[in-house]
């Protein structure tokens, strides 16, 4: 009975990755669109990273192509979240190197290909790194989100000095919500047993580690399908007595710009 049960949940959370999947890759396609169409390079990047992670995914779930294969396309996701974050929310100081922005970035630049490095060790050299990788990892991954979360955040609590219309508001407290929330994606996976295959039904604790994972993956992805394709319903639900002639209308750019100056003051 427990061999059917452990099966049914692992199809369960293997669709529930797949759903993952398809929202991220088309949360990146709509942001691919939307910055060519408004020439926002921080946008394009920020799709190129969501486009990218499902490519990495579907190439090692789906073609049983290596880890590297797929860490090297998270390591593009994240790379792509900071520099959109830095691009974003923060100011570039000229002659300034020494600032957080580059420090999160160098080290989140760092932390990547030291993933894929341990990734490399223990595939094809036979060395047991993988407690070692996932404490890491756990840095990498918090490091890159909570960054996200933090200057979003930020952005939030400032944003609400201002009469802008409230579904802008909301996108920016989506985005900390929920990416405060992946930060910690990985913690489930220091609990998946030495020698046995993640996620495989034959094992509770690592059927539970894969979908947990799974879950706030698809957490994740819904929050970010919301904040950035936020549905019309949601907008009037959110929008209150706000009427637009209440104050200036905000272009991306100037919103954006705004957001810089609130956080670099």
């Amino acid at each position: 009975m427990y061999s059917l049960l452990n099966l049914i949940l692992f199809h369960i959370f293997l669709i529930l990755n797949a759903i993952f999947i398809i929202i991220v890759f088309v949360v990146g396609i709509f942001l691919l669109i939307r910055g060519l169409q408004i020439k926002m390079t921080n946008i394009i990047i920020a799709s190129i990273g969501f486009i990218g992670l499902p490519i990495g995914f579907i190439g090692y779930f789906v073609f049983n192509l290596s880890e590297v294969f797929q860490e090297t396309f998270v390591y593009l996701a994240y790379l792509s979240t900071v520099i959109f974050t830095n691009l974003t929310f923060y100011k570039k100081k000229e002659r300034e190197w020494i600032n957080y922005t580059n420090i999160v970035l160098f080290s989140v630049i760092i932390l990547g290909l030291i993933q894929i490095l341990l990734l490399y060790i223990q595939i094809y050299l036979g060395i047991y790194v993988y407690y070692f990788r996932v404490a890491l990892d756990f840095l990498y991954t918090f490091l890159t989100f909570f960054w996200l979360a933090w200057a979003a955040f930020q952005s939030y609590q400032r944003l609400k000095e201002y009469k802008i219309a409230p579904w802008i508001k909301l996108r920016y407290r989506l985005l900390w919500i929920f990416s405060l929330i992946i930060s910690f994606n990985n913690v489930p996976e220091f609990f998946q047993p030495p020698g046995v295959q993640w996620g495989t039904s034959n094992n509770l604790i690592s059927l539970i580690v894969f979908g947990t994972t799974a879950i706030l993956g698809v957490i994740f992805a819904i929050g970010f399908l919301l904040a950035w394709i936020m549905p019309n319903w949601l907008k009037v639900k959110v929008k209150g007595d706000y009427t637009p002639s209440q104050d200036i209308q905000y272009s991306e750019e100037e919103l954006m710009r705004l957001i810089k100056e609130q956080l670099n003051n």
